[in-house]
């Protein structure tokens, strides 16, 4: 028995050491199968692996960032093209002002460097099944992008608003006398904007661009007359009350019943009909009444400047004040369905600043960080204007410890308003007055004074062309409400103050606070990947006179650039290292040619690519 129990043990011990054995060739294996698909692909992607649907398996990081580049170009050229029966439409991912050489917006940009550094994360983190999937099977990352689609939808609607009869809600009014008019309902149709957006998204994701045929859909009113008719007794009891007394603190306004019914309309609620305040009409008569210039207060932020090498305050932060008009619309909306007097205390909203009065001296302003410049020799007359309201903007700026600095809320608003003048903009086949030509000038110079002062850059875009305002190429940075922003962050430690100043033709930013010892390193831009742009772009348009040819400017190489930047702070063993890539689509000379609407309307429903002269490939397949 006693044998019989060894021989047993040395079994059982022989079968554990045999599967141990197993165990550790199979770790082995697993490891030296990992050390060598690792050291195979150290400085290239796996096969299989896709951005946006474009194969990179077996690329490099720059010849995957060429490769993609490639197909971003070719949308960027073409466009994306709607057509209808009556007419065809380009949009391009980039608005073009008439007067300025900088592109204006970027209506869709693609973020290649985070779609790279994603897709190589991966890889560096992946096991080894998972790595060996790929060579069986795709994986496909997206291709991470930015896009403005509300601003598309308004474009591509505005190109297409004088084809199709827009449905209309039937409405009432008020004769002199009082009595009750109805305007009937129409129905209408209108293009399915939302499936061509759904198409647009798509061909932005997947780097392809092929016409988009607008689908027509039927467009019924909501409102309708006997809707209305069977609300007139309703109707009739709400208009028949006295005026209505508006207030605030000490102001009072007496508005007559022949003006506020007039602000009535009938309204969809959750289960009935009911009668309600038209936004548009109460928020215009408040303007036209001067109630919302009495009341609105701008917020304004605490500005300083240098004065004898000390920080001086220059102008207070001052809390804003506005009409709330939905909250107003809310309580006259209760009031008129009500018993009682119609009188309204109207509601304001508090808006702080973001920046206060502080005892200025003890900011920590008291040297020189760095500073930014840039030349705007050659620009044209707004422009000119433009850079000189955007400094002011800036001048004087704080920015506090650790906060993160956003160009575009600090310029505030860009309108006629606030001392900016207007250039014209391609939208479609369509020229349109907008503000904000040189603002990007500001974008770049702010970039470097960042750079210069040794600061974290959180967000920041190259213009899609190269412009001579910013050469060397790589060192631009674009900006345009709402998107795409600059921004950095004030990691020094205490406050920052920004001065502006314009000397003949060169726009400066300096940057003043504390030196923490932190060591700036920037290497000159390396530009390379150079392409020649394709041939002319012609846009016929009836905007200008018939004849004449308006040019935006001269053809544009393609090109990519990069260069290193590092920051050694003092308690760091290494260097925070950066390179900033920057990626410039060849860009043809673009003009308007002025024809006449009979011209304009023959020659697109006889040729749908006059929008798209020199280009002849119809998808991203025909130029890899």
């Amino acid at each position: 028995m006693e044998e019989v129990s060894k021989n047993k043990i040395f079994f059982y011990q022989k079968r554990l050491w045999i599967i141990i054995a197993i165990f550790v060739c199979l770790a082995g294996g697993v490891a030296i199968a990992k050390a060598k698909i690792d050291n195979n692909y150290q400085d290239k992607f796996l096969p299989n692996i896709k951005i946006g649907g474009v194969d990179i398996g077996g690329l490099s990081t720059e010849e995957a960032r060429t490769k993609i580049g490639k197909r971003i170009d070719f949308v960027n050229r073409r466009g994306f093209v709607y057509l209808s029966s009556a007419k065809t439409v380009t949009i391009n991912p980039n608005l073009s002002g008439l007067e300025s050489a900088d592109s204006l917006k970027l209506m869709v940009s693609w973020d290649l460097d985070k779609s790279l550094i994603k897709a190589q994360a991966w890889q560096k983190g992946a096991g080894l099944i998972a790595k060996l999937q790929t060579f069986a099977k795709d994986r496909d990352f997206p291709l991470y992008y930015n896009w403005d689609r509300d601003e598309h939808q308004k474009i591509l609607k505005n190109n297409f608003s004088d084809i199709l009869n827009d449905k209309k809600d039937a409405s009432f009014y008020f004769s002199d006398s009082g009595d009750l008019k109805i305007d009937p309902e129409s129905a209408g149709q209108t293009f399915n904007y939302e499936k061509a957006l759904s198409d647009t998204q798509e061909q932005i994701e997947n780097l392809i661009s092929t016409d988009i045929n607008l689908e027509i859909i039927e467009y019924r009113p909501i409102i309708t007359s006997a809707i209305i008719e069977s609300k007139r007794v309703q109707i009739l009891a709400v208009s028949g009350r006295g005026n209505i007394y508006l207030s605030f603190e000490d102001q009072a306004w007496d508005v007559s019943n022949s003006i506020w019914r007039n602000w009535l309309e009938l309204k969809a609620g959750d289960q009935d009909y009911y009668v309600g305040i038209n936004k548009e009409k109460f928020e215009s008569y408040l303007k036209e009444a001067s109630i919302t210039e009495r009341i609105n207060i701008p917020v304004q932020d605490a500005r300083f400047s240098l004065k004898d090498g000390r920080v001086a305050e220059f102008s207070s932060s001052r809390e804003g004040r506005a009409v709330n008009i939905d909250e107003n619309i809310k309580s006259l909306e209760n009031l008129i369905k009500n018993s009682g007097d119609l009188k309204l205390e109207l509601a304001v909203e508090t808006v702080q600043p973001t920046v206060h009065n502080e005892e200025v001296n003890d900011l920590g302003i008291v040297e020189l960080l760095g500073t930014g410049e840039s030349d705007f020799k050659g620009s044209p007359k707004n422009r000119i204007h433009n850079i000189g309201v955007g400094a002011d903007a800036l001048h004087g700026v704080l920015i506090k410890p650790d906060e993160e600095f956003s160009l575009i809320n600090t310029l505030g608003d860009i309108d006629g308003e606030h001392g900016y003048l207007q250039e014209l903009v391609i939208k479609g086949n369509r020229t349109i007055p907008e503000y904000g030509g040189g603002l990007c000038q500001i974008g770049t110079t702010v970039f470097r004074a960042t750079l210069a002062s040794g600061l974290p850059v959180t967000q920041r875009r190259n213009h899609s062309y190269r412009v001579s305002y910013y050469e060397p190429a790589g060192t631009d940075a674009t900006i345009y409400d709402p998107w795409p922003d600059y921004r950095f962050k004030n990691d020094t430690g205490k406050y920052i103050l920004i001065q502006a100043r314009i000397e003949g033709t060169k726009v400066y930013f300096d940057f003043w606070g504390t030196k923490d010892g932190r060591v700036v390193m920037a290497t000159q831009p390396e530009i390379y990947n150079i392409v020649v742009p394709p041939a002319k772009k012609i846009i016929k348009t009836t905007d200008i006179p018939v004849g004449t040819e308006k040019c935006t400017e001269r053809a544009h190489n393609g090109a990519d650039a990069k260069f290193n930047y590092s920051v050694q702070y003092t308690n760091a063993p290494e260097p925070a290292e950066t390179i900033f890539y920057s990626h410039y689509i060849p860009w043809q000379e673009v003009c308007l040619l002025g024809v006449t609407a009979e011209e304009l309307a023959a020659e697109q429903n006889v040729d749908g690519s006059q929008n798209i002269e020199g280009e002849n490939a119809t998808s991203t397949d025909d130029i890899i």
